[in-house]
């Protein structure tokens, strides 16, 4: 997440090559501080593409492939809504009112640094990069606002972005879906498109994330039927076993683990995933560590045999029936699709993919 939601600094529909010291210092509603000791006016914050736009009033894109040359602090303020997160690579902090988050995005799993923060009201927003590091990522960011007034339906009565906003700073963080990764993708290396098309397509694929992370999130807090809403306090426990998964999807887990890092019995950890997921924690267990398999065979930082055993299969066979459900394709044919790319070797950063 960043400080572009809401257009705080000013910017929409800009691409940038290079931001300088000043070129921050200039943007309006932005507050830059914790650079080190002799960073002068002139010297170079950020490189790379870095994206701003305003796809309709509302509904805000921000995404980029860049390097961040030195530490640096930025704070600015964010309007109530739904931001929609994805790191692929690069580790920030960020602070939105009185409430902390950390994102780390991971090539090999992107799952880690997938999240969906809803803010009920404005906020302070503070956005820190501890070091310089290579940075890929996408931000869609929808008001609550927007939510309304694009005719979301009603739910009991209630508008969906006031039910959605009943928790403010409520942090969901979540396994991207297939269809999720593909937007994601087809946002960050478009096809070629007439220009007059592109801010079309852009916004066509931003609206979807939007949809499909509200639907994520309302399978959880509203999608229980007959059986009932989650409890603060369980959707607490749920999240933590959630995010303790996604930290670290090839650990050996067991329920018990899981259930100690929840707060909660084992049983009813059980419980919480049936009601939430309409599955055992054990799939989604297998589902993150499924989506992790996908991303290293697509990105070719791996090969069949090692994604399996990624995905914590001995018996490839077994991988390639369980990937196939899932997916709807091989892993092979994963492994081979067009894009696919060989990340190349930097001497500072290691294997980065461009």
């Amino acid at each position: 997440m960043t400080s572009s939601p809401g257009a705080a600094d000013g910017l929409t529909d800009r691409e940038t090559g290079r931001v300088r010291v000043s070129d921050m210092m200039r943007r309006k509603g932005i507050v830059l501080d914790g650079l080190r000791s002799g960073t002068s006016k002139e010297d170079t914050l950020i490189t790379g593409r870095l994206v701003y736009s305003e796809l309709r009033p509302g509904l805000h894109l921000h995404h980029g492939d860049v390097v961040e040359e030195c530490p640096f602090t930025i704070t600015s303020h964010i309007k109530e809504g739904l931001s929609c997160v994805f790191f692929l690579d690069g580790e920030i902090a960020i602070k939105c009112g009185d409430r902390r988050f950390a994102f780390k995005g991971d090539q090999r799993a992107m799952m880690t640094g997938a999240a969906a923060i809803v803010r009920a009201t404005p906020e302070t927003f503070q956005r820190a990069s501890l070091r310089r590091q290579h940075v890929r990522h996408l931000v869609v960011s929808a008001t609550s606002e927007w939510l309304d007034l694009e005719g979301l339906a009603e739910m009991k009565g209630e508008r969906l972005a006031g039910a959605l906003l009943r928790e403010h700073l409520a942090d969901h963080r979540m396994v991207p879906s297939q269809r999720v990764l593909e937007l994601v993708r087809e946002i960050l290396a478009p096809e070629a498109f007439v220009p007059e098309l592109q801010r079309l397509h852009m916004e066509a694929r931003a609206i979807q994330i939007v949809a499909e992370t509200l639907a994520a999130i309302m399978r959880v807090d509203h999608g229980l039927g007959d059986r009932g809403a989650l409890g603060r306090h369980d959707k607490t426990r749920l999240q933590r076993a959630k995010e303790a998964i996604l930290a670290s999807p090839s650990k050996p887990w067991t329920v018990d683990l899981i259930a100690r890092e929840a707060g909660i019995s084992a049983s009813g950890l059980q419980r919480l995933f049936r009601l939430s997921e309409g599955h055992s924690v054990f799939e989604y267990l297998r589902f993150a560590r499924l989506a992790r398999a996908l991303l290293v065979l697509r990105t070719g930082e791996a090969n069949v045999q090692e994604a399996s055993a990624i995905a914590g299969y001995t018996n490839p066979a077994n991988f390639a029936t369980a990937f196939k459900r899932k997916y709807g394709f091989t892993p092979r044919e994963a492994w081979g699709m067009p894009s696919r790319r060989t990340p190349p070797k930097s001497p500072e950063y290691g294997d980065v993919t461009s």
